[in-house]
């Protein structure tokens, strides 16, 4: 039961600090050069693994990075546009296995 507190806690803090005012004005050069649809599809792999388990804090910070990438250059900063875009997705399967989540931070299954 506590695993799913902490995996709702993480999960909201994430929604929080995309929706936060100030993210749209936290540089992330290092996201500069990612192409939308590879944003689109780190950010759906965030939400699956973080749907089944716990992030440690170096992937919940990327995964943070790249809602706020994506929100800002899609979405126009728009976090409403992000959640209706994020629930057409939501059904549809997997594109990778969430092992190839962040390239070089290692995710590993509990």
């Amino acid at each position: 039961m506590a695993t799913k507190q902490l995996r709702g806690a993480a999960a909201a803090a994430l929604v929080l600090i995309a929706a936060s005012p100030t993210s749209a004005q936290t540089p992330r050069p290092h996201l500069a050069s990612v192409g939308v649809e590879e944003l689109k599809r780190i950010y759906l792999q965030c939400d699956r693994v973080a749907s089944r388990t716990l992030l440690d804090m170096a992937t919940a910070a990327h995964c943070s990075m790249v809602s706020e990438e994506l929100q800002h250059r899609v979405f126009g900063g728009d976090f409403d546009g992000l959640v209706a875009w994020w629930r057409t997705q939501k059904a549809k399967p997997a594109e990778a296995p969430p092992e190839a989540l962040m390239g070089d931070n290692e995710y590993q299954t509990p």
